[in-house]
């Protein structure tokens, strides 16, 4: 009880208006009479628990309701929101919520619109809440530091990928196709003036001979 009553005067509204809220929730917020004539009358109803719209409203200020026991308690709760964050967006979602119920439902009972009366006490709870944790620029600083972490942490896989996708470039594959330039192809290309240039000495020589075996014969003659 201590423990609760240390607690900001935002935070105890929220908390006595969800708590009350939860409670309404389960009574006939749609209700329609009926009668059968000889059979009898009566009426029939549906809470707020009949539609997606108060299953959402439930489960939010059960939530809220949670937070706010966790706060008294002193447990720290792991998420990247402040209190005064989170109060004010359960908050006004819920009063949004309830009011929309209210309006778009037939047949509205006394439930609905006091529903609807303790959803708009946990909006207000929530803003003096956040009034307490430093106002409306305290919330804005918080809502632009989460932005740009969420930012900056897309950033870093995006600047992480060009550099995993570096080391591809310095594969060895040119270095195994460097052997196949040093083949000996040029040398036996060489080799027909070689063997051309043996032909032209031979005949060479064949003429000489010719010219000497002419040579005695003159002589003889």
């Amino acid at each position: 009880m201590d423990r609760l009553n240390a607690l900001g005067r935002g935070t105890k509204l929220m908390f006595i208006a969800s708590v009350l809220l939860l409670i309404i929730s389960f009574f006939n917020w749609q209700e329609v009479d009926f009668d059968l004539g000889p059979l009898g009358s009566g009426s029939a109803g549906v809470s707020a628990w009949d539609d997606i719209g108060g299953i959402i409203m439930g489960i939010l200020t059960i939530v809220l309701i949670a937070r706010i026991v966790a706060r008294a308690a002193a447990v720290d709760v792991p998420i990247p929101v402040s209190f005064a964050m989170t109060s004010v967006l359960l908050g006004v979602l819920i009063f949004i919520i309830a009011l929309l119920k209210n309006l778009t439902d037939n047949y509205s009972t006394w439930a609905s619109y006091v529903g609807v009366g303790l959803a708009f006490l946990v909006a207000v709870g929530a803003w003096l809440e956040a009034q307490d944790a430093g106002g409306l620029e305290s919330l804005k600083s918080e809502a632009s530091s989460f932005g740009s972490s969420g930012s900056g942490a897309a950033a870093a896989p995006a600047a992480a990928a060009p550099a995993a996708a570096a080391p591809p470039p310095v594969e060895t594959a040119p270095a195994a196709a460097a052997p196949p330039p040093v083949e000996s192809a040029p040398p036996a290309t060489s080799e027909p003036p070689e063997s051309t240039s043996d032909a032209t000495d031979d005949a060479a020589d064949a003429a000489e001979d010719t010219s000497g075996g002419d040579e005695p014969s003159s002589q003889q003659s």
